[in-house]
């Protein structure tokens, strides 16, 4: 009688298949992340990620950037913008009209059934259509507004931009300045 002693045996195997679920019972969260990113969370970690970026960049540059919106083509726009830009959002897009001098560094569009529905500034002016810019400036702080979106399910999220805070705030509903 020949006996093969090349084989697992039954508790080896079990052993291993355990250490196996194991791993990916802690692992698999983790990875839902990255592999199965959903539009929310990719529109989210833009906005978040290029505010406190063009916040960093117009300290670190000495100059004005323009986080453009377009409402109606529901797309993001990052532009350097030219040295006569002020403190006033409505003065800016003026300058920024006449001069003509944009160039184009980064835009984000919107994924499918996702728009913009309004952007709120602080001074009680909220755009609805066209396209709208929130400047940040070379002193660090930048023009406090709330970005608006709506998703497929209809479901709200408002983005708020403080003017001297790094980070946006994200809510799940439309909200407006106190």
């Amino acid at each position: 009688m020949v006996k093969n002693t090349h084989a697992f045996t039954l508790v080896e195997i079990v052993v291993v298949i355990s250490l196996m679920g194991i791993l990916l019972f802690f692992a698999a969260p983790r990875m839902g992340g990255f592999l199965f990113q959903d539009d929310a969370r990719k529109v989210s970690k833009w906005i978040v990620l290029h505010v406190a970026d063009l916040k960093n960049k117009s300290v670190q540059t000495q100059k004005t950037f323009l986080l453009h919106v377009d409402l109606d083509g529901n797309l993001f726009r990052i532009e350097e913008t030219p040295d006569a830009i002020s403190g006033d959002a409505a003065v800016n897009e003026q300058v920024l009209a006449e001069t003509g001098a944009e160039t184009s560094e980064k835009s984000f569009d919107l994924p499918q059934g996702y728009r913009v529905t309004s952007v709120l500034y602080s001074q009680d002016r909220r755009v609805s259509s066209g396209t709208t810019a929130v400047s940040f400036y070379p002193a660090g702080y930048s023009d406090r507004a709330i970005i608006h979106l709506t998703d497929r399910q209809n479901r709200k999220k408002s983005y708020i931009i403080e003017a001297f805070l790094p980070h946006v705030k994200i809510h799940d509903d439309h909200v407006q300045f106190f």
